[in-house]
């Protein structure tokens, strides 16, 4: 992998996964027990990293009839024997015949396409995310960002994605028995007639999700990612499973609760689309302490005819939720401001001449302060600055909800669309799509090859490896070039060039 080359051929991905050291820990750790019988013909690792190279070649029968050649697996081999070397792992070498597809498959029908399989990988891979992205300067302490202007650097971002089955899936109806029981019968594709056996092959565990492009059926999938400014310098830290549609905000919510447990405060912000409303915020900001972006929400008419709307300097109506009235002493005494919060940035209103409450500025934000009670709980305060034609002052307001039914973490953001930190930080969600794109563009005409939920969640953890080695590769590229050309101009210096 070059660091002149912007995109890498087949062979560097290839060589990028075999010397991805995490991808051979967690193998060691998935080995499966055989106290008795014939042992295993390949060690996990090497099942693990067969699958992996599944998502460069889309196929896995496809890089079983690669492998197959004497001279690509003598290659193959060889890099994972030299990784092995290099890294110090104590593992067992690959065997001299190479792995096939149904090594992998009864290794994942059998362990890890499991409840239990599936919650061992996440434990295993999303502490090594993390170390992998702090090796890559991400995620850690350091840096000139803060609460109040939070750094690329120590910013998560995800996203949710449904990922539809190669399998188009049969047509049903529900019958009645004699008992009263409803049982679900499938129809004959020919005869028109209901038959308790499905047609044909297809996917039972596909729900009905409703998106932006409108409802899919699929499987419902959630990914976090962090991000270093380079080709290939995405981190895939967590995935899941949405286990019911209309679940993506809860399952996104359970995923960064445990990122929070592995990394911390190194966590500044977190990125997101419109499926987090205020209450998700209000739970991110309690319990973990981040602050949040995420897309305002839109109101249909009906919404807007039933709260407080007032008028923008452009005579435009738009939806507010009273902040109340804050107090400042001038020369002449007390004086009083009026504060809403509109598209979740804080407003000044005042009264026009026909007694319409109406909008006379938009405080600039300050300062964000976060302090931790005794409960554990954090809590948030945002500065503002009001202007005032006796002098401008400092008033601070809370994102958080106040009681059962407060709105006000839906209706005040600390980062607005209009915010100037905002354009900076928003735009990394847009990574986490390409990554849902990514990883579908491995699969056959992009549909879910594997059959069940879990498969499925399984193959994506392998395009998270792949896509995690091409970032280790492209940091240790990084730094290769950054100390060559520290060496170089040291030696400048001493020669005098």
């Amino acid at each position: 992998m070059s660091p002149q080359r912007r995109y890498a051929g087949t062979l560097p991905r290839i060589r990028a996964v075999l010397s991805h050291r995490a991808i051979y820990e967690i193998g060691g750790e998935l080995q499966p027990e055989s106290a008795v019988g014939r042992p295993p013909a390949h060690p996990a690792y090497v099942l693990l990293i067969f699958a992996t190279l599944a998502r460069i070649m889309r196929s896995t029968i496809r890089v079983e009839t690669d492998l197959m050649d004497p001279d690509t697996w003598r290659l193959i081999r060889g890099l994972m024997v030299n990784t092995l070397e290099r890294e110090g792992l104590d593992l067992p070498e690959p065997g001299l015949h190479p792995p096939a597809w149904h090594h992998w498959r009864r290794l994942r029908d059998d362990h890890l396409a499991t409840e239990e399989g599936l919650a061992h990988i996440a434990r295993l891979h999303l502490p090594r995310a993390v170390d992998l992205a702090q090796r890559l300067d991400l995620l850690t302490p350091r840096g000139p960002s803060s609460l109040t202007h939070p750094g690329a650097e120590r910013a998560i971002y995800g996203d949710g994605t449904i990922v539809r089955p190669i399998y188009r899936p049969p047509e049903t109806v529900k019958i009645t028995g004699d008992d009263g029981a409803e049982t679900t019968w499938f129809i004959n594709p020919h005869t028109k007639e209901p038959q308790e056996a499905p047609p044909h092959r297809y996917d039972a565990d596909i729900a009905r999700h409703e998106g932006h492009a409108g409802p899919a059926l699929g499987h419902g999938y959630v990914a976090w990612h962090t991000r270093a400014k380079r080709p290939y310098g995405r981190v895939m830290l967590h995935l899941g499973h949405i286990d019911h549609p209309g679940g993506e905000a809860a399952t996104a919510v359970a995923l960064l609760r445990d990122i929070h447990r592995v990394a911390g405060q190194a966590i500044q912000i977190v990125i997101y689309d419109g499926a987090f409303r205020g209450i998700h915020l209000d739970e991110i900001m309690r319990d973990f302490g981040y602050l949040a972006i995420a897309k305002q929400p839109t109101f249909s008419d009906e919404e807007l005819a039933t709260t407080t709307l007032v008028r923008t300097s452009d005579g435009r109506r738009v939806r507010s939720m009273p902040l109340g009235v804050v107090t400042h002493v001038t020369i002449n005494g007390e004086c009083h401001h009026t504060l809403a919060a509109i598209n979740g940035a804080v407003a000044q209103l005042d009264l026009d001449e026909t007694g319409d409450p109406v909008v006379v500025s938009y405080p600039a934000r300050g300062a964000i302060k976060r302090a931790r009670r005794s409960h554990g709980q954090f809590h948030f305060n945002i500065g503002y600055r009001v202007a005032c034609v006796h002098g401008d002052f400092d008033t601070w307001l809370t994102p958080h909800s106040r009681g059962p039914g407060d709105s006000r973490p839906e209706a005040l953001r600390a980062f607005p669309d209009g915010d100037p930190d905002t354009p900076r930080l928003r735009g990394l969600r847009s990574d986490a799509e390409s990554a849902h794109s990514g990883f579908k563009r491995t699969l056959i005409t992009e549909r879910a090859m594997a059959l069940g939920w879990r498969r499925g969640l399984l193959e994506y953890y392998c395009y998270a490896w792949y896509s995690n080695a091409m970032a280790d590769q492209a940091g240790r590229v990084a730094a290769q070039a950054k100390g060559s050309h520290t060496e170089g101009a040291m030696l400048r210096t001493v020669h005098g060039t």
